[in-house]
Order: C-alpha cells, then sequence, then structure tokens
C-alpha cells in the first residue's frame, strides 16, 4: 500500500522532493528536506539534513520570540537518514518562502553563531582608550543637575 500515491499516477516522476515539517512518535518535529520514492516498495521516506525546531519564549510573559534549529543528530556526520513511515505522525510541506530561506541558510551556514559587521551606521564605534577618556570627562566634569549652583562661601 502507497501513502503517498495512487496507483494511477505512474507516468509521473518516481521521486518526489520538498522540504517539509515532520512530527515523529517521539513527540519531535523535524523540519528536513524529505524524498519520497515512489519505486521502493517498503514504506518510507528520505530526509536530508534534518533539523530541530524548538520555539523560543520571553521569561515571564510566555511570548514567542522565534525558532531555535539544532541538529537532529548530533553526533554523525551523516546527512542524509531513511524513516519508516511508523514513526511518522505526519508530514507537511512547507511552502512559506521565510522558513525555506530559514532553513536553507541554517544548512548552507552550519550551526555557527553570525555577529553582524559593525559598522558606523549602527551608531558610534570607538576605542576602548577613548572611550574611558570620555566617560571620565563625564564623570569628572562639572554636574550637570537644572539646580542653580551655590556661590562658594569664603571663610
Amino acid at each position: 500500500m502507497k501513502l503517498f500515491r495512487s496507483k494511477s499516477d505512474k507516468g509521473r516522476d518516481p521521486y518526489d522532493e520538498f522540504i517539509a515539517s515532520i512530527k515523529l512518535v517521539s513527540g519531535e518535529e523535524i523540519l528536513s528536506k524529505v524524498v519520497v520514492d515512489y519505486t521502493s516498495e517498503q514504506e518510507q521516506i528520505i530526509i536530508d539534513n534534518p533539523v530541530i525546531c524548538q520555539e523560543v519564549r520571553s521569561s515571564g510573559a510566555n511570548i514567542p520570540l522565534g525558532y531555535k534549529f539544532e541538529p537532529w543528530m548530533k553526533m554523525t556526520d551523516e546527512d542524509v537518514f531513511v524513516l519508516t513511515l511508523d514513526k511518522v505522525i505526519t508530514l507537511s510541506e512547507i511552502k512559506d518562502i521565510q522558513v525555506i530561506d530559514t532553513y536553507t541558510a541554517v544548512v548552507e551556514d552550519g550551526f555557527k553563531r553570525r555577529h553582524p559587521e559593525i559598522t558606523k551606521d549602527m551608531g558610534y564605534v570607538n576605542s576602548v582608550d577613548k572611550a574611558r577618556d570620555l566617560i571620565k570627562k563625564l564623570y569628572d566634569g562639572e554636574s550637570a543637575t537644572k539646580e542653580p549652583k551655590e556661590p562658594k562661601k569664603d571663610l
């Protein structure tokens, strides 16, 4: 029994490839490129570069801020895995371009942190010594309160 395609679709391409969200019976939600081989008699899918999606929430307010992606298999160098369909609860093709672009960037760049290049457009860029001198001048300088200064009394 084929779950993906009816027997009347024999003239079509024997493989489907798409990015999908997969919910496993273990509770994990995986985002991956999925390849379905219709020529195989076994009910299985091939997943390429699977990542686990975790929602990141702010503390206290419990508001979702975004998603965190981690490799599904952390202790291997392999990128391609085979899943039998008895381990899959549901599979849903992703059509959102932003999710597809994010997944593609994560797979291409790996899981290293990216820091933006610091430019003058982001604000004032300074050396430690110059910043220290500026803060010292502000700290040691005259008070900037709105109250009038009292004249010094000569003794």
